[in-house]
């Protein structure tokens, strides 16, 4: 006994060992796959806020561009008169339709109207007719030239009338014969680009900085953060050409503190938008998913161990009974030491009697070969009886045509461990039949219920033979 509970604590350890390794592995290759999801997911929101900007930005680009290409706005330095107060009504009708619009505004190659160097809304033309204001030498329009054609953008700076930061773009317009008309451009306000900006918090805990580049250098677009750590990182990894390709990721450490950085490069404007978060903030959220898979593992590996100590207790208390049972009709070690002898008397009288060596053999093979088939039977039961398909089902008919024939041959045997096998297959062979008589109860679709009623007939019919 002693031996046996050996050996049941070192098959206990060694659970513990195998599964401890197993559920080890589990969380190293999980724990890098959620971190590289989780990094995913920080990536790609980096991605949404770009294209969420791309959108925003769609509205004023495509109004730039509808602008100088309408004729009013092309003729008008040409016929004032005509075309000056239709060109104001029609930038006052776009800014009045986009609150995040500054100013809608067209510069004429010269003054119309004897003072008005610009045809605007909301209309300042009174206030800059008078002063040393010249639209030529201010940024946008020198960078509408430069642009050659395409969409310049500026660097934010603070509005002299509203006094808000804002951000101008701006686009040359040529007549249809491609003469120069003047430049045509939209004020935007940061406010509402700020907004979708400090509204972005990846897990609710990264943070989002857009900059433009200057040759060289840098300039934030929206830094909303006063994170003088973060600004300090950005410039760091700026002068080391990090951002250098559209797009990428990738970790430092600052202060003995590791950060995942994301970037992209916004197609409209040429910013990049940037994403920064604390690699453990990443982590975490995988951390705590793999803490709860590896609890729910070995609360499933405890309750396997008490259902293994529970069945090694079953088969114990089975092992006794059965032993106990056999005690009160003979002593099963007289038994074998009867049999023993019997058979080494024969062999010595009979040793040249072949057929009798085969029939010994035959008789521990029929014995072997019934067990074998009760094994079957029992594992059959053991499985979940009203979900066998049918092949199964025709197969268990087969062990019970089995069963029946050795049951029969052992009762004409007078050898006690035969009539106990005989007894061990009717047992069987009666818990097999209420299990039948159960699943009756219940739904049973038309094919099993034909194949149960046969093999219960074979049940019967034996008993009945009997």
């Amino acid at each position: 006994m002693n031996n046996t509970r050996k050996k049941y604590i070192l098959w206990v350890i060694l659970l513990f060992v195998v599964v401890g390794s197993i559920i080890g592995t589990f969380y190293i290759d999980h724990l890098r796959i959620l971190k590289k999801q989780y990094s995913q997911s920080f990536d790609d929101s980096i991605a949404q806020l770009d294209q969420s900007m791309v959108e925003f930005f769609s509205n004023f680009e495509n109004a730039l561009e509808m602008f100088s290409q309408n004729e009013m706005v092309q003729k008008v330095s040409d016929k004032p008169d005509q075309y000056y107060l239709q060109t104001m009504h029609l930038f006052k009708s776009f800014q009045q339709s986009y609150a995040a619009t500054a100013f809608a505004y067209f510069a004429p190659n010269k003054v119309i109207l004897e003072n008005k160097k610009l045809i605007t809304w909301p209309d300042t033309s009174n206030e800059l007719a008078n002063t040393e204001w010249i639209a030529a030498k201010r940024p946008w329009y020198v960078g509408a030239l430069a642009a050659k054609g395409k969409i310049a953008w500026t660097k934010p700076y603070l509005d002299a009338t509203t006094k808000k930061p804002i951000i101008t773009l701006s686009k040359v317009v040529k007549d249809k014969k491609g003469e120069f008309k003047g430049v045509m451009a939209i004020d935007f306000f940061l406010d509402q680009l700020s907004n979708k900006i400090e509204n972005f918090k990846a897990f609710k805990q990264g943070q989002a900085f857009v900059i433009g580049q200057d040759g060289k250098d840098y300039y934030f677009i929206s830094n909303h953060t006063k994170n003088r750590k973060l600004n300090e990182m950005i410039e760091t990894t700026w002068k080391n050409n990090k951002f250098d390709k559209n797009s990428g990721n990738f970790s430092i450490n600052e202060e003995d503190t590791d950060y995942y950085i994301t970037y992209r490069t916004n197609e409209t404007t040429g910013w990049k938008i940037i994403g920064i978060i604390e690699e453990e903030k990443i982590n975490q959220p995988a951390k705590d998913m793999i803490k709860k898979i590896f609890t729910s593992s070995l609360m499933i590996m405890g309750m396997g161990i008490m259902s293994i100590i529970y069945i090694l207790k079953q088969m114990r208390k089975s092992i006794k009974d059965l032993s106990n049972s056999l005690n009160k009709h003979e002593n099963i070690q007289d038994i074998e030491d009867g049999l023993s002898e019997q058979f080494n008397n024969l062999l010595m009288e009979n040793e040249e009697d072949e057929n009798f060596i085969d029939g010994s053999r035959s008789y521990m093979g029929v014995l072997f070969e019934s067990q074998s088939e009760l094994e079957r039977l029992i594992e059959f039961m053991n499985d979940e009886f009203e979900k066998n398909p049918i092949g199964n089902l025709k197969k268990l008919e087969n062990i019970i045509e089995g069963l029946n024939k050795f049951r029969k041959a052992f009762e004409e045997s007078s050898l006690r461990l035969e009539e106990i096998q005989k007894e061990n297959i009717e047992n069987h062979m009666n818990f097999l039949l209420d299990k039948i008589n159960k699943l009756k109860k219940d739904y049973v679709d038309e094919d099993r219920a034909i194949i149960l009623y046969r093999i219960e007939k074979k049940i019967v019919m034996r008993d009945i033979e009997r």
